[in-house]
């Protein structure tokens, strides 16, 4: 599951439990902020955005223990609204926040804001049952956070972002960041980063040079002493037109170990030159 928001009321509920006191905190739905063009560089008339957030905060005292648990849920999104010409466009990107905010697909039916109210319920619910299990005896922390976006936008493509983290037990919670590039003519996203290029083997060459210089790695040293786990060099397909240039993000464990955390390679607009396609015009 993941997280959303709620152009909806104040949510505030007390929950008895067996063995258990719950206190719920203030789970506000609001709308952060709304208006045309609220994507940078994006110049398109009749496209709409809304900023959309919900916060809820909640703790109680765990069956069969004297600890507290705390849950705590708090996502930002945006809905998007399109007339005439960027119909497809608003489409495309809502349905890529819908997938992105909620996979619960027992509520595909309902209105965004009325999933992510019925999200924030289940995700509580999931919670309040493991501490309030009698047999348990354990503590039970619950975190989501999420922020999904449109952060970038240029005549041919619309840059998302989606930043996630989960923490429901365990070591150390799970935190995950996609990127998306959309096409704004048809509102689809971009699936392969080949598809941007006229030479994807020249890009590669570029983006590893690029690499092992942010890196200090010489170009005779094999890439896989602290990166890479198969030993080669690729680029992953979470990738988007930012001002300076492509992005594309390496999540954690993806080429690394857990400790050397996301990695970010940005290819700027000169060193790809005209192995762009469709270069990058404002």
């Amino acid at each position: 599951m993941i997280i959303n928001k709620v152009n909806a009321a104040f949510l505030k509920q007390f929950f008895v439990c067996a063995s258990a006191t719950l206190v719920a905190g203030t789970g506000q739905a609001q709308e952060a902020q709304s208006g045309q063009n609220s994507i940078p560089n994006m110049k398109l008339k009749g496209f709409t955005v809304q900023n959309l957030s919900q916060k809820e905060k909640y703790s109680m005292v765990s069956a069969g223990t004297k600890d507290s648990a705390f849950c705590s849920y708090d996502v930002s999104y945006q809905i998007f609204n399109g007339k005439g010409k960027t119909k497809k466009l608003a489409y495309g990107l809502n349905q890529l926040m819908h997938s992105a905010i909620t996979t619960d697909t027992a509520h595909w039916e309902l209105p965004m804001q009325k999933r992510v109210e019925q999200d924030a319920r289940e995700f509580k619910a999931e919670w309040e049952g493991l501490n309030s299990d009698p047999n348990g005896g354990w503590t039970f922390n619950y975190t989501k956070e999420q922020k999904f976006a449109a952060f970038y936008a240029n005549r041919h493509y619309v840059s998302v972002k989606d930043q996630a983290y989960y923490f429901t037990g365990g070591a150390h919670g799970f935190r995950v960041t996609i990127f998306t590039l959309v096409d704004i003519k048809s509102g689809n996203p971009v699936d392969n980063w080949h598809k941007l290029f006229t030479d994807s083997n020249a890009v590669l060459k570029i983006a590893e040079n690029i690499f092992r210089k942010n890196k200090q790695i010489p170009e005779s040293e094999n890439i896989n002493k602290s990166w890479f786990w198969n030993g080669k060099f690729y680029l992953p397909n979470n990738f988007a037109y930012t001002e300076k240039g492509i992005l594309f993000f390496y999540n954690v464990y993806e080429i690394a170990p857990y400790e050397q955390g996301d990695t970010e390679l940005l290819l700027d607009y000169e060193s790809l030159g005209k192995l762009l396609i469709k270069p990058n015009r404002k």
